[in-house]
Formats: structure tokens, sequence, C-alpha cells
């Protein structure tokens, strides 16, 4: 087959661009102007083709989805220079431009696959996230946030709409929170995501909502010694975090699934993972390991919550395989420079692409 991936150049992109070629297919990359550098990664690869262009061009969507016989849109506004405008132009009709290009030129596609997001779970104004049931596909909120939770949830209903209503073969793989194992370690070696400094650095500086709000940043404040540390972070009440992280190799993994397994066509999936971080667990744990202190406090989000995956196995045969242990030994393989199999294509830190 002959592929087209939007956004091929992010670490999701560029790991499912490796693994389609390794399975004999063509890759064709539809990469941003602005990320034209970073598609050098892929550029040396054989049977990859790089094209630029701007989803809110459909001229040059239509050149990208030209040919093809499948397509992964992956690519997204998310945390970048935008406005709300901006954000509904990309997310929405970008994907719009696609599914009208895909009408007009491709009418033997053989699949759409949409990248969506576990933020349509999420409710407007929720402080954290909080569930005591594992989250199914149902369970979508009412009220979404602008401006990146509603733009996603607005590209995954034109998908489907444009699968019941032209026959787009589409599906939406709606992802938990990614994680790349050479992210997992910042540049001191150490799992910046329970870190004490961001969490001081995030709400320290807040004003506190109600009396219980400042009670709990007080104590979170009196912490900070100057001296990094790792936490373990409860929600307001005291609950330990708890939280579902997806392996990007697992991401690839359903993926591929979505191309391959005509039960896809036409259903909406969380695509969840095995490493389910719980904090009162694995920070001990962490901190052991890595020879640092832990601290313990309540902060003033909730988080707290895994996902259903029963649609995803039983309808695809999806089932992740990198859980914690895997997420933390190849994160340190990578940090030694070792071949894990895992194509790094963002940065060494914990911030995001």
């Amino acid at each position: 087959m002959k592929i087209l991936v939007t956004g091929g150049t992010g670490r999701i992109g560029g790991n499912l661009s490796v693994e389609l070629l390794g399975r004999g297919h063509e890759v064709r990359c539809l990469v941003y102007p602005g990320d034209a550098s970073r598609a050098d990664k892929l550029a040396g690869y054989e049977g990859v083709e790089v094209v630029e262009g701007d989803l809110r061009d459909f001229d040059d969507v239509t050149r990208a989805v030209r040919g093809v016989d499948a397509i992964y849109h992956l690519a997204a506004a998310f945390g970048g220079p935008f406005d709300n405008r901006q954000y509904l132009n990309i997310n929405g009709m970008g994907t719009v431009n696609i599914l009208e290009a895909v009408r007009a030129d491709v009418p033997n596609l053989q699949r759409l696959v949409y990248a969506c997001t576990e933020a349509i779970y999420w409710r407007l104004g929720e402080k954290g996230r909080f569930s005591e049931e594992p989250i199914t596909e149902a369970m979508v909120s009412q009220y979404k946030q602008m401006p990146y939770f509603l733009t996603k949830w607005v590209g995954e209903e034109l998908c489907m709409t444009y699968h019941r209503q032209y026959g787009v073969p589409a599906t939406s793989m709606r992802f938990a929170t990614v994680i790349e194992p050479g992210e997992f370690l910042n540049v001191d070696g150490l799992p910046w995501r329970f870190l004490l400094s961001p969490a001081v650095e995030r709400f320290g500086g807040e004003t506190a909502e109600s009396p219980e709000d400042e009670e709990i940043l007080r104590e979170l404040r009196s912490l900070w010694t100057g001296e990094e540390k790792l936490l373990l972070s409860r929600c307001p009440d005291g609950t330990p975090y708890k939280q579902e992280f997806v392996d990007v190799r697992d991401v690839v993994q359903g993926l591929v699934l979505a191309l391959e397994q005509d039960a896809a066509v036409g259903e909406e999936f969380t695509l969840g993972g095995a490493a389910v971080f719980r904090w009162e667990e694995h920070v001990p744990w962490l901190a052991e390991r890595y020879g640092v202190e832990f601290v313990d406090a309540r902060l003033p989000e909730s988080n707290f919550f895994e996902f259903d995956l029963g649609k995803i196995k039983g309808l695809l045969g999806y089932e992740p395989r990198h859980d914690v242990g895997s997420v933390v030994e190849t994160a340190e393989r990578m940090a030694r420079g070792e071949e894990t199999g895992v194509v790094r294509t963002g940065v060494r830190y914990g911030g995001r692409e």
C-alpha cells in the first residue's frame, strides 16, 4: 500500500512510518513547512516520500492524498501559538479538506485513521480528572474545553459523518497520554513527570479558590527547599494519583490494527496502554531506583483514572505490551545510547513536542 501519514515528523508519526515501511508499505509524509528540518529524520529511510503542505490549503491536501491507499491523519494544532480560530481551522477545516479531497480523488481509499484524544472524556470546568470506574468509549463529555479538546472531537465527528454519509472507511483512535521512553528522563536522568519542582512551579503561584485550596498550596510550597525530590501526588481528598499512559510502541500497534482489521471501520476506540502509573506504588520505587528522596502532598487538581480497553481488544485484537517497567527500562537504555527500536523525534526533557 501507499500510505499518507500527516504529522509524520512527530513521535507517533515517525515510529508509525518506520513500522509501516517494515511491513512493506510505501509512506508519504505530509509535513508542515515549519517542521521541514525535522523531516530529515525520515527522509533517509528508503520508501518515505516527504511533501510539504498546510492542512488549511486544499490544494496542498489534494496533492498529498492523491494516489494513496490509506491515510493516517495524525497532524493537529496542539500547544502552539494558535488562537481559537486557528485551532478550528487546522483541526476542523484541515480534516474537512482531507475528507473532501478523498471524496474527489481517492474513491477506492481502504482506510482513514483519525487520531483523536482522551481529552474528549474530560468535562469543561472540572478541576482535574477523576473516575472511579474505568472509562469507556461511551463516556464522552457533553461539554468540552476549547480549543484543543473540542476541535479534536469536531474532527472525529466529521470523519464518522463522512463514513456514514459518503462511505469513507474511517475509524477514530482516541489516544491516552502518549509516553515515549526517550522523553521519560530529563537531562539529569530523573523521571520528570514525578518531580516536585514542576508541581511547585505550576501550582505554587496560584491564588486559592477556597480555604481548602489555600491549605493545599501552603503545604506544597513548604516542601520545596531548593533540592529536587520526587512527589507522591494526591488528589484534594487524599487519593493517590493514578493515570494510564500508552507507550508509543503500543500506539503504533493499535494504529496498524486499525488499518489491517476491517472491524475498525466506522468505530471509535480508546487507544490506551499497559503503563498504569500508581503514584503510591511507583513513586517510592522510582525514588529508590534513582537514589532520590520523595515527599507526599495533595495537589489542587485530581488525577485518578484508567480506561476500559475491552472494545479495542475485542474487535481488533489489541494487546498493549509496554507496562511501567518496560517504559522505565527502555528509557534507561535510550539514555545510555543503546538501540531500542524506538524512533526518537522529540527532545529529551520533560516537555512535549
